[in-house]
């Protein structure tokens, strides 16, 4: 009589366990979320958090950084431009101003955009093989080890 048992196709290279697990599994089973009269969330175990997949940047970190500098630079110019078309004469500093304000609402406004696309490429180029990675590493439950598995 021929046994039809299940062949494992995977073992842990450093103990040799057949017991592998998916990160993504062992992610799913230790996140629970929890809804009571006043209060809602989600709660992990210390192994789902360290089996968390990666997260793709977000963009709001520039705006907080950069988006008071630039609009504070741009207020400024705006002032510099209008008292030197108002009074011509009156002060000395006002083409000073008028020329370093500008330059650094344009600095700013540069590195915001540099910041930005910063952002978008890693979401573009990084952030799908990390996460690919991550969708096929495996974790011994015996050692602990995690394994990049490519089928």
């Amino acid at each position: 009589m021929a046994a039809t048992g299940q062949q494992i196709a995977y073992r842990c290279d450093q103990c040799g366990s057949p017991e592998l697990v998916a990160l993504s599994q062992l992610y799913e089973q230790g996140t629970r979320s929890f809804s009571g009269r006043f209060t809602s969330g989600i709660s992990q175990s210390f192994t789902a958090k360290a089996a968390a997949p990666p997260t793709p940047k977000r963009y709001i970190r520039p705006f907080v950084l950069w988006g008071p500098v630039v609009v504070f630079f741009a207020i400024w110019t705006y002032v510099g431009f209008s008292a030197l078309f108002m009074h011509p004469k009156s002060l000395a500093l006002k083409e000073f101003l008028a020329v370093v304000f500008p330059i650094l609402f344009l600095t700013a406004f540069a590195r915001l955009l540099l910041n930005l696309g910063r952002i978008a490429r890693y979401n573009r180029e990084v952030y799908p093989r990390l996460r690919s990675d991550w969708a096929h590493t495996f974790m011994c439950r015996r050692c602990g080890k995690y394994s990049l598995i490519r089928p």
